[in-house]
């Protein structure tokens, strides 16, 4: 069954594929599994590859409350463990990056690596002078999309079709990108994703940063607007051994937009981490 018990009455969708060692894909937010299409059908000829849908999203159980990044990150490191994959790869995107540093600094005995795709060191702002998450051109267009900023709200399947058609892409994308993206977007009911970007909004990963020792790579778009490159650039100077590999025509999607070139970089750096591994 493509179903992972992860806690007493929560299952997340799963869909499992290939053999060898684990990486296991988070989704980023108002996406689902089907966001690493291109990564899996990659990598499962060399790796076991895992993506899943967040609890509340996708065609993961939905329960009425527990909507926090904390509780993302429980169920992420209760997927390695039942799957029996550990120590697994965890790859991350935009939002999901949070709940994989998490994961990796709660259970580094489930981690042999981590990948940070649009990631970013806390969630909006500066800290110490130093520009990363979220832009506030980014989180006014979220208010809006809640009604918070325009007495007439707007309906969430328009601000859903918005973000995907502004937000996410450097160049102009067909249709049917748009078309798969917002499918997946709605179903994240508005009331998961509310409850979890009020979860995320006072995180801030700097000291957690300096305890977290595995193979790291970042990937990040030039030109993403949603999730500045500024907090990529800082998370590969403060993460210990990590390396940075910016993608020079894409905004937030990047295995989207330079599939090639991603995919590459993935590859490389999880033959690097096995090969590390057989040495050790």
């Amino acid at each position: 069954m493509p179903y992972c018990k992860v806690a007493e009455d929560i299952s997340l969708y799963l869909e499992d594929y290939g053999a060898g060692p684990a990486v296991v894909f988070t989704p980023a937010g108002q996406v689902t599994h089907k966001m690493w299409e291109s990564q899996v059908a990659a990598l499962a000829g060399e790796f076991r590859t895992i993506a899943y849908d967040w609890r509340g999203t996708g065609d993961s159980d939905r329960p009425r409350a527990g909507y926090a990044i904390e509780i993302v990150a429980a169920d992420l490191c209760a997927l390695v463990e039942r799957k029996a994959v550990a120590p697994a790869t965890l790859v991350g995107h935009g939002i999901g990056s949070h709940a994989v540093l998490l994961a990796a600094e709660a259970r580094p005995d489930l981690v042999k690596a981590i990948v940070l795709v649009s990631a970013a060191p806390w969630f909006t702002g500066e800290r110490d002078g130093a520009v990363g998450g979220m832009s506030q051109e980014f989180i006014d267009f979220v208010m809006r999309g809640n009604g918070l900023q325009d007495a007439r709200g707007v309906p969430y399947a328009q601000s859903c079709a918005e973000l995907s058609e502004h937000w996410l892409f450097h160049r102009p994308q067909p249709p049917a990108v748009h078309h798969a993206l917002l499918e997946q977007a709605l179903t994240w009911p508005q009331y998961v994703i509310n409850a979890y970007a009020k979860s995320l909004m006072p995180l801030d990963h700097r000291a957690r940063l300096k305890r977290i020792k595995c193979p790291a790579l970042i990937i990040q778009g030039r030109y993403d607007r949603k999730q500045r490159y500024e907090g990529a650039v800082y998370l590969a100077r403060h993460l210990a051994g990590a390396r940075l590999v910016t993608l020079e025509d894409s905004a937030h999607m990047g295995q989207i937009e330079e599939i090639t070139a991603f995919n590459r970089a993935l590859l490389t750096f999880l033959r690097e981490v096995e090969a590390l591994t057989r040495a050790a």
